[in-house]
């Protein structure tokens, strides 16, 4: 079962002489279950093709459909439930409240999909344990690594077992090692979850764990390889 279908997206950002088109056509499919790999060169329009499969952004031309769902043509409130509810997020940038615990943090996604607070943060803690950072339940970001940061994203991005786990650039700020160990959480949790998980990535270390490889350049995939 095939959970992103992309046909013809394009995506154009400005207009005129100043226009930049930022993908030239794209169609992929990604199986529910995949661990799916966008690589490329900067500006090639792999965090572009991300946001649109995400629903952060809409194409220009195209369709994408997520979950037999046309995220890209729902109105905005209903797009951001839908996101709430079924898609997890790791950004470059870890984007951790600064003033809550890792636990608060991860809790977040449940809070706004309405569990009490004590359910939630019983259930946050749990997954901080899973990711192997349950010394820092109480710890706020400032306080963590950057490795510990990450696993506290990931946490976040799984807590409400999404279907699909979108992540961009999941190592770059990340040495070897506790680049690898994050990959091997991610993949562990996300094949224990059954969810579905795209890395976008321009780090030739991790293509070990993709089952699937798309090339992008220019805003074109050049190259599909299956590992």
């Amino acid at each position: 079962m095939d959970i992103v279908i992309c046909n013809n997206i394009k995506k154009t950002f400005g207009k005129g002489a100043t226009a930049v088109q930022a993908l030239r056509g794209v169609n992929l499919t990604v199986k529910k279950g995949e661990i799916f790999l966008l690589m490329g060169p900067s500006g090639s329009g792999k965090t572009t093709l991300l946001s649109v499969i995400a629903g952060i952004l809409t194409q220009t031309e195209g369709d994408c459909v997520i979950g037999g769902i046309d995220l890209n043509h729902m109105p905005d409130y209903e797009k951001t439930l839908y996101r709430g509810k079924h898609i997890g997020f790791v950004f470059q940038i870890f984007n951790l409240i600064p003033m809550l615990t890792s636990a608060e943090n991860v809790a977040v996604p449940l809070i706004l999909n309405k569990w009490d607070m004590k359910r939630a943060l019983e259930k946050s803690k749990q997954l901080l344990s899973d990711v192997g950072i349950a010394d820092k339940i109480d710890a706020y970001p400032v306080q963590l690594s950057g490795g510990q940061q990450q696993r506290v994203a990931i946490a976040r991005a799984m807590i409400h077992q999404p279907d699909l786990i979108v992540c961009d650039e999941p190592t770059s700020f990340l040495d070897h090692a506790t680049g690898m160990k994050v990959m091997e959480l991610l993949r562990d949790i996300v094949q224990k979850m059954g969810s579905t998980l795209i890395v976008v990535t321009h780090d030739p270390r991790i293509t070990e764990f993709g089952q699937r490889i798309v090339h992008l350049e220019d805003g074109r995939i050049i190259e599909t390889r299956i590992n």
